[in-house]
């Protein structure tokens, strides 16, 4: 599945609509495919964990690939932090998160990070 453009409160809703036939057919793998996936909320990363979650609850996989740096560097920072015992909101999270793929978009582009 390729995702393009924006994975916020809006656009995962309608990710998690897509997935619901999905979840009908028999299959062990799933593939994001993020290379045209410029920016990810708080609600973006609970549609994929989900997914993540029904595929491992079926003794399947969920890969990403072509990760953009913006996108890359929030899959870091969750990995890294337990998001909830640091942010008060998802409000919160989403402002962080907003930042750190501003300063990834920035410095990958060869503007100064913190311009």
């Amino acid at each position: 599945m390729s995702l393009e453009g924006r994975l916020d409160n809006e656009s995962a809703a309608q990710l998690d609509q897509q997935l619901l036939p999905l979840w009908l057919e028999p299959f062990d793998l799933l593939v994001f495919n993020l290379a045209r996936l410029a920016y990810i909320s708080s609600m973006g990363l609970r549609s994929l964990f989900v997914a993540q979650k029904k595929m491992q609850e079926r003794q399947g996989r969920t890969l990403f690939v072509d990760t953009q740096p913006a996108v890359q560097k929030v899959f870091d920072i969750v990995a890294a932090v337990d998001v909830g015992s640091v942010f008060a909101s998802a409000a919160e999270l989403d402002a962080y998160l907003d930042s750190m793929q501003r300063r990834a978009t920035q410095s990958s582009s060869g503007d100064p990070e913190w311009a």
